[in-house]
């Protein structure tokens, strides 16, 4: 069974505001121009309380603010969410990723406190300033480090992922030790899929004027069939794939439900990210396959139908035959994510 009274997982998009601009992210157009989509949606401590009522919280094993667009510490009330959490669930761990450019470093402090003993807390920092920030756009490498040793010195468990591109592959190895020095627990270092068969990726202003482009580590077919090493045209090559693969959805093995900034509840952030997200100019090869995977997303959710926290109760929701459902419809995402 996969209800609401076994979810033990909560992610949660606190906001879809964000001060960066990192090149490869949905929010905006290659690093430049923010698309118009996204920075308007946030979820305050009134509205949270309204939608997740105390015997929720209180079933909770973990909660995790990520999100797929905004960066949780812009919100207003990222701190206070927290608080109102452990003052129900001293047990709950809670978990917190972002790129850790914004706030002072009181604020800081007063997080890791509120935290507790049970919790990570994970910086996106693309190695030193110099590599960081190509990636990183719009983020103050140095305000980072500030912020998270006064997290760390009040007592935080903080954690790094670190995007490899080839402008940093070369010092990974003395970033982490550097790192683990100034007290972050681990570095995990991380090969982004986006690049898929290309070999340079453009980063652009708000103009759209190409400025530099960004180029893999290492060159990798990633998912077998999806995406295909090469983008095919024809989609019945896709389809096959798709028709013969078998889905393992790690949404029901954790108990998760993931909850976007208007409160649109999904399976995960990945269908989430889908549903909200808008068609691009097919471009470049990594355009044409976000098109495909979002429309065929949204095609295959419509039947199953979106709930909205707005609408409905969390204590009311079921989905009792989710895993059956999503085995016989088998959107191109979850194959992708949730491929056995």
């Amino acid at each position: 069974m996969y209800n609401i009274n076994t979810i033990t997982d909560l992610h949660i998009e606190l906001t879809d505001r964000c001060q960066a601009s990192c090149p490869m992210c949905a929010r905006n157009v290659n690093g430049g121009k923010e698309r118009e989509f996204v920075g308007k949606n946030e979820i305050t401590l009134e509205v949270f309380k309204q939608w997740f009522p105390s015997e929720f919280i209180k079933q909770l094993n973990h909660f995790y603010a990520c999100g797929n667009y905004g960066d949780p510490i812009i919100a207003r009330d990222c701190l206070e969410i927290y608080e109102y959490i452990r003052s129900l669930n001293n047990n709950c761990h809670l978990g917190i990723h972002t790129n850790g450019s914004a706030r002072e470093s009181k604020w800081w402090s007063d997080l890791a406190k509120v935290l507790g003993n049970n919790h990570t807390c994970t910086f996106g920092i693309d190695g030193f300033e110099h590599s960081h920030n190509l990636y990183r756009r719009g983020t103050n490498w140095q305000k980072i480090i500030d912020n998270a040793s006064a997290f760390i010195k009040a007592g935080g468990h903080a954690e790094i992922d670190c995007l490899v591109f080839k402008h940093n592959q070369h010092e990974i190895n003395q970033f982490r030790d550097k790192m683990l020095t100034l007290g972050f627990k681990k570095v995990n270092f991380k090969y982004t899929r986006r690049f898929y068969d290309m070999s340079e990726f453009p980063v652009e202003d708000k103009e759209g004027n190409v400025e530099y482009y960004l180029e893999p580590a290492i060159q990798e077919s990633v998912i077998e069939f999806l995406p295909l090493k090469k983008i095919s045209k024809d989609i019945s090559i896709w389809e096959e794939k798709v028709s013969k693969s078998i889905l393992k959805p790690k949404c029901i093995e954790k108990n998760e439900i993931f909850v976007d900034s208007k409160g649109n509840i999904f399976p995960c952030c990945w269908i989430g990210s889908d549903w909200i997200e808008q068609p691009i100019p097919e471009i470049m090869p990594i355009q044409k396959l976000r098109n495909l995977v979002v429309n065929d997303t949204k095609k295959k959710f419509e039947k199953i139908g979106i709930d909205n926290l707005n609408k409905i109760k969390i204590m009311e929701l079921s989905w009792n035959n989710l895993n059956d459902t999503l085995q016989e419809i088998k959107p191109w995402t979850c194959v992708k994510n949730c491929y056995a």
